[in-house]
């Protein structure tokens, strides 16, 4: 009931995914990154046990198919998941549990590893890496984004609903550079999370500057003056005395 591709950005040493499923949260659950390292796909009665393994196997140097194997080998239960890895090389590996009932694929492209179970057809997965791979220049969140598109506009899952989906794009400094998720959606959650990507964009590159550089962020002239004004109106400005300190921030224009 899931459908997911998994990438690498080779000029930055980036990883990334992105996911879909008809149950809820699926961004909590399924997706195991290390920068520099590989991306670990967790999925169909998915055991999050998994994916943090795998993440930690890769983050010590492992690669794929030895990071599956020792995923593989970690749980009774191997049967019923389905398990995608890519390492720092970008090389692939892939188990797909005999308990599973359904329509399950996988296809690997440069890069990347789609996957998918429960699948309204077996080509969702080749629509994914294709997509992936149709522009090698574009930023990985998007190539990854646009390969989620990809899987849902060539059938995606049975039953076509759509209920959470999730972006996570690794960064340095041990910082993403997105981690966008839609927990709950009506039936369209890839719609929602590309709305949420588009949106995030500029705003999460201020982010992240926020995280690493304070200093060098205005603060919003607005929110600063509400804030003010608030304070004063409680009679709280010897607590808060941000207007006697108005020169200790830079204000936007």
């Amino acid at each position: 009931m899931t459908f997911s591709i998994v990438g690498r950005c080779a000029r930055t040493g980036a990883f990334g995914a992105a996911i879909t499923t008809s149950d809820l949260a699926v961004g909590s659950r399924c997706v195991g990154l290390v920068h520099g390292k590989g991306g670990v796909l967790s999925q169909h009665r998915t055991d999050s046990r998994l994916r943090d393994l795998g993440a930690r196997r890769l983050a010590e140097g492992d690669d794929a198919e030895t990071t599956l194997g020792v995923i593989c080998d970690s749980t009774p239960d191997i049967e019923w998941r389905q398990v995608g890895v890519i390492d720092a090389q970008g090389r692939v590996a892939v188990h797909h549990g005999r308990a599973m009932y359904s329509i399950f694929a996988h296809s690997a492209g440069p890069d990347c590893l789609a996957l998918g179970n429960i699948l309204d057809n077996p080509d969702v997965p080749a629509a994914m890496a294709a997509a992936f791979g149709a522009d090698p220049a574009a930023a990985l969140a998007d190539r990854l984004m646009a390969a989620l598109v990809a899987g849902r506009d060539a059938g995606g899952e049975v039953g076509d609903r759509l209920v959470s989906a999730a972006l996570r794009v690794t960064g340095p400094h041990e910082i993403d550079t997105c981690d966008l998720r839609v927990d709950l959606a009506d039936g369209d959650a890839v719609g929602d999370l590309a709305k949420l990507h588009a949106a995030w964009g500029a705003r999460g590159e201020t982010l992240r500057k926020v995280m690493l550089a304070p200093d060098t962020v205005p603060v919003s002239r607005q929110i600063f003056e509400a804030s003010v004004a608030r304070i004063k109106e409680l009679g709280l400005e010897d607590r808060f005395p941000a207007e006697r300190r108005r020169n200790a921030w830079t204000l936007t224009a």
